[in-house]
């Protein structure tokens, strides 16, 4: 099985972490001319209008290295993860997941991969990147199977590398629990079992600061030295921030698969509630997508599932009856009048979540009454 060892900062869950890499080393250059590879290749006419696909753009690789110095100067295998990515960008375009892919300026392309050769873990202390040469690096955990893959990342100022490892997965276990999870912004998650957990509201903790290095910044002349140290000032500040929010959903997600072994989601249509401006901060902060999207990889390491529900009537039905009870928004208290059922509306909305995840599981799970016939282009 394949796994991906995640770097972070300080040592603290860091697998390798590269701080000897200035803004105007090797890596650096590496980058942008992989970064400038994609010019070509993206702006190419035949991409669209004579379909040139992934092979035929490979091939361009050979005759755009022989007229640009720079480009040869980069180790091939990493000028060619680069195509990959440009086809993944248009691929993800052509099915509608996306918008039309752009050429990464100056300073936005903030990664490039020696996909399987050109790197070398020497004992603890360093790696030996092809082009670039031996870098001290802060080693987390020893390293156990093949590295079949190096990513090397810039995150601002800081300098990491992703090794992609293949080695026998052991899985442990869940507990056999059942939960339903209803999202929410007073409180990021009510579990069925009627837990609230409060939501930290991490944006609040360091918009003050945010927006005062936002005024500062916008006070300094384009392009001036002072306009580069207060840019990167507040990338930090806005980095820190991220980080918490990462910190937060991966524990949170952590504790759900490790007392669950089935996890029922809303399937709430982010993207789209995001556009009424007066909650989208406070939903961006929450992080719910990401929180789902954890939980669910880290579930089925685990041999669990995470299912999604239709969220429709999860806050107005009754758990207890099956009632409709029609609730305002400011109402956060659900009662019943039919069966006199009283609880938190969030905990009654997570065990609505959790029947219908168990009752989507048995669909699923039930033999079709009716077989279906095969159907041949021959008529048979």
């Amino acid at each position: 099985m394949i796994l991906t060892y995640i770097e972070w900062k300080n040592g603290r869950n860091v697998d390798l972490q590269v701080p000897y890499l200035s803004d105007h080393s090797a890596g650096e250059n590496d980058g942008g001319d992989a970064r400038n590879l994609q010019k070509p290749l993206q702006f190419d006419a035949d991409r669209i209008e004579k379909r040139t696909g992934f092979y035929d753009q490979k091939k361009m690789l050979v005759e755009l290295k022989q007229n640009d110095k720079h480009l040869k100067s980069v180790h091939s295998q990493v000028l060619q993860d680069v195509v990959p990515r440009l086809d993944k960008a248009y691929q993800r375009f052509f099915a509608g997941l996306s918008r039309y892919p752009k050429f990464r300026k100056s300073g936005r392309y903030n990664s490039f991969t020696y996909p399987q050769s050109g790197f070398r873990l020497e004992g603890e202390k360093v790696i030996r990147l092809s082009t670039i040469g031996r870098v001290r690096v802060t080693l987390h955990r020893r390293v156990t199977g093949a590295i079949r893959r190096a990513t090397v990342i810039r995150d601002i100022d800081q300098w990491f590398v992703a090794l992609l490892v293949e080695q026998d997965h052991r899985m442990v276990p869940s507990s056999s629990g059942k939960v339903g999870v209803d999202m929410g912004i007073s409180n990021v998650v009510a579990l069925s079992d009627g837990m609230l957990i409060d939501n930290p509201r991490l944006l609040n903790k360091s918009i003050e600061r945010i927006k005062s290095l936002q005024r500062r910044l916008s006070r300094k002349k384009k392009g001036s030295s002072n306009s580069k140290k207060a840019k990167l000032s507040l990338a930090k500040a806005s980095r820190k921030a991220r980080r918490q929010r990462d910190d937060f959903a991966h524990k949170l997600s952590d504790r759900l698969t490790k007392e669950n072994k089935v996890i029922v989601f809303e399937d709430l249509k982010v993207r789209n509630m995001v556009k009424n401006h007066s909650l989208a901060s406070a939903i961006m902060d929450a992080s719910w997508g990401q929180l789902r999207r954890l939980t669910a990889y880290k579930a089925e390491r685990r041999g669990g599932r995470v299912i999604l529900v239709n969220p429709s009537g999860t806050s107005q039905k009754c758990s207890g009856c099956g009632a409709m009870v029609l609730k305002q928004l400011s109402e956060r208290v659900h009662d019943c009048p039919r069966c006199g059922l009283v609880m938190d509306r969030d905990v009654n909305a997570a065990r609505n979540i959790l029947q219908a995840g168990l009752e989507q599981a048995r669909v699923e799970a039930e033999r079709l009454l009716v077989q279906r016939r095969g159907i041949s282009k021959f008529g048979r």
